[in-house]
């Protein structure tokens, strides 16, 4: 079949790989960043992340916004006038109320649109995990798969894309809300690692705690191992906030189990990234189910 002629969107949120966005053409709806240190932006998915980690490490805290109706008439109208179809892939609805944003956009725009197709698919994900699916119906599209059909595929798969995460400092979780002061002190002196992932309602949990860091990057390959889906067709992906040599160190350990044959490193942005700080590592893969819905 030949190739669809729709767009594909996903938001700011998804980390999804520069790379890959520009060889998909995938849009990418920016997000709106708040530091603690005055300092405020546009979250992009080709931002320089060695400028933002810099300033977490240095002290500073950031917020981020829900995208707004308004933000998504902006960046969307312009390619509905085009003559375009758009699927949005969108962070979400379990930590954010961007899906409730885009729905409410979408109306708008059918509206104003008759002609045209405008589908919102909430992912249930987010950070690399969103962006991995997004570029997997990117190449839906490109295999020919029609807008409804992928949109359809992207709400039938969605609790298949498995989205593990640790950090090693676990005062960032206690900044954004995620972990008590208590807990985070006394875990700190005990050098315990959360491991978590997100659920099948798309809200960040926990699944586990280890003893150090290394146990860590173990219980996340151990979590792969019982749980990937079709190693030989999909590669894994796994993200890092600013920590590139525990990324490759797990990268070591995921191809040494012989199940995987191709990992693929990214980072892992401000929207997420804020909350599990710089030493925030996450891996994403199609599973048979989500270990925390097991």
């Amino acid at each position: 079949m030949a190739k669809q002629d729709y767009i594909i969107a996903t938001d700011a949120c998804s980390d999804i790989i520069p790379f890959y966005a520009d060889e998909e053409d995938v849009r990418v709806v920016p997000m709106e960043v708040t530091m603690t240190d005055g300092t405020k932006f546009d979250a992009t998915y080709d931002m320089d992340l060695d400028w933002f980690y810099d300033r977490i490490r240095n002290g500073a805290f950031a917020q981020t916004s829900a995208i707004t109706p308004q933000r998504y008439f902006d960046f969307f109208t312009p390619l509905l006038e085009a003559g375009h179809d758009i699927l949005y892939n969108c962070f979400t609805s379990g930590m954010s109320s961007t899906y409730s944003n885009a729905c409410m956009a979408a109306e708008i725009f059918r509206e104003r649109y008759p002609e045209r197709k405008f589908c919102v698919v909430d992912s249930l994900s987010a950070t690399g995990g969103q962006g991995y699916h997004t570029y997997f119906a990117a190449r839906n599209r490109d295999k020919g798969m029609p807008i409804e059909e992928n949109a359809k595929w992207l709400e039938e798969t969605r609790r298949h894309v498995q989205c593990t995460w640790t950090v090693d400092d676990l005062m960032h979780l206690n900044r954004g809300g995620r972990l008590s002061k208590t807990a985070a002190i006394f875990g700190t002196a005990l050098q315990i690692k959360p491991v978590g992932d997100i659920d099948d309602e798309g809200c960040l949990v926990s699944i586990g705690k280890v003893r150090g860091r290394k146990q860590a990057l173990h219980h996340l390959c151990n979590v792969l191992v019982n749980t990937l889906d079709d190693p030989e067709k999909n590669p894994v992906l796994i993200c890092h906030c600013s920590c590139p040599n525990d990324a490759e160190a797990l990268k070591q350990m995921v191809l040494e189990t012989g199940k995987v044959s191709e990992v693929i490193i990214g980072r892992t942005g401000p929207v997420v990234g804020t909350h599990l700080g710089p030493s925030g590592l996450t891996m994403f893969y199609f599973c048979n189910k989500r270990i925390a819905s097991l």
